[in-house]
């Protein structure tokens, strides 16, 4: 009768194990504006392989050795292989525990028969999840997994772009230094104007001496650059996880890098596709199952075990032996004294839950407000570029008429001096502002969220 009372009351506990003390997510107040603060009109997103758009295969090919190469994402997969164990281990409190032993004695001697005699023993345990704690872990665990599975994305497009910046400053670098070479010789072909000007009587050693300051500074500029370009190559060898001997081979010129209009789609899509938001919330969703979890500790826990156990004197009658018992209990467990500690841990699980909320928001508005930026910055650096050009072209004309025209004796040396600098400038401005151009698009590119979006196979449901 009291083992019959013990597997009704399990029974009913078990019919009853669908009743849980399931918390509602907390829902965010921020809403994305209707458009972007800005005159850029786009309505696609960036394709997942965005820096093809640059059509720069040395980028496409530094950016994929960077995938497989770049040490911080090594890590971060790892994090993602324990998270992926961590839902495998909450995932099996749903299930039965089951354990065997067996043994097996041989007697006999001294004129007596010999025999051999076995015996086995087998325990299940089962907790019937009457309040929903273990599920609701396995789905804190679950959201801990698809939250890892979104840093790491974020991760990768924040990799993808400092490959790119890196990449990118390099081959301004290159231009830069090719562009002060190019005008020292300049400098240095107007230095032997002024010497034979000199020489004829038409110039004092003042002239000489001021242009042979201009060219003694255009040289010294040089191992600043080169100092620079040896950084950036390091730098960028970092990002692909290689050492000092890395060589990025032969670089383009820089206008021949396409400069792409990246496309920014509406604000609303945004909370959807930038991984570090999506990571934000299932870390809110984790902090959600997990105050669950607290909650439920309150409450008793109900536990089902059984045994089955068999001897025989035979291995093959194992099974068929009429000593075989069996038992089935139910056990139910209560808090009593540790209530003050289980209500403290429910206090630290709901102010966990507050500060992911708190996060989830921050990630909102960084990501609305970082895009917008994004784009304001892009549509300026293309129209700072173009001006440039503009002043580029002037300061060069400026710059051959000054030359011609001392040449012929019609101006003094400072102005030609005062044409060479503004057009020397003026030409690493130019150099400077379409690198500067170019980054915006990278920064663009970064604060839409690359051109990630997620698969149904990248979120994995709770079991």
């Amino acid at each position: 009768m009291r083992t019959r009372y013990s597997l009704s009351l399990a029974i009913g506990l078990a019919l009853l194990a669908g009743c849980s003390l399931s918390t509602p997510v907390p829902q965010s107040a921020i809403q994305a504006p209707a458009q972007w603060n800005t005159s850029i009109e786009a309505s696609v997103w960036p394709s997942p392989e965005w820096w093809q758009e640059y059509q720069q295969p040395q980028l496409a090919d530094l950016i994929d050795r960077a995938r497989t190469g770049n040490l911080d994402l090594a890590s971060a997969a790892t994090r993602l292989l324990q998270a992926d164990a961590q839902l495998r281990q909450s995932g099996a409190s749903l299930l039965p525990s089951l354990d065997g032993n067996a043994s097996g004695r041989r007697s006999g001697g001294d004129g007596q028969s010999t025999g051999n005699s076995f015996g086995a023993t087998l325990n299940a345990s089962y907790e019937v999840d009457f309040w929903g704690r273990n599920r609701a872990a396995v789905q804190a665990a679950s959201a801990n997994l698809n939250a890892t599975r979104h840093d790491l994305a974020a991760l990768a497009i924040s990799t993808e772009a400092a490959v790119a910046s890196a990449w990118f400053q390099l081959v301004e670098n290159r231009a830069r230094l090719e562009l002060a070479r190019d005008n020292l010789a300049a400098a240095e072909q107007v230095l032997e104007i002024v010497e034979a000007r000199y020489r004829y009587g038409a110039d004092d050693s003042l002239a000489v001496s001021q242009q042979r300051a201009l060219v003694a500074q255009l040289r010294a500029n040089l191992p600043s650059l080169e100092q620079q370009t040896l950084q950036l190559r390091n730098s960028l060898a970092l990002l692909l996880g290689q050492g000092p001997e890395f060589d990025p081979g032969v670089l383009p010129e820089m206008d021949g890098i396409r400069v792409p209009e990246p496309g920014a789609g509406l604000p609303s899509e945004l909370l959807a596709r930038r991984p570090d938001i999506r990571a934000s919330e299932e870390r809110l969703l984790a902090a959600n199952a997990n105050l669950s979890v607290a909650r439920a500790a309150l409450y008793p826990s109900i536990q089902l075990t059984g045994n089955y156990g068999a001897q025989s004197s035979s291995l093959s009658d194992l099974l068929s032996n009429p000593l075989n018992t069996w038992g089935l209990a139910a056990g139910l467990t209560q808090p009593i004294f540790n209530a003050g500690r289980i209500r403290a841990q429910i206090d630290i699980s709901e102010a966990v839950q507050q500060d992911a909320l708190i996060s989830y928001q921050r990630a909102i508005l960084d990501a609305l407000i970082d895009a917008d930026t994004a784009l304001g910055a892009l549509q300026q650096a293309r129209q700072q570029y173009q001006l440039q050009q503009e002043a580029t072209a002037e300061s060069e004309l400026a710059f051959e008429l000054a030359r011609a025209r001392y040449r012929a004796g019609a101006i003094t040396l400072q102005n030609l001096l005062d044409t060479q600098r503004s057009f020397f400038q003026s030409q690493d401005s130019l150099v400077q502002q379409r690198a500067a151009w170019l980054q915006a698009t990278v920064n663009l590119y970064r604060a839409l969220g690359g051109g990630w979006h997620e698969t149904s196979d990248q979120v994995r449901q709770p079991g």
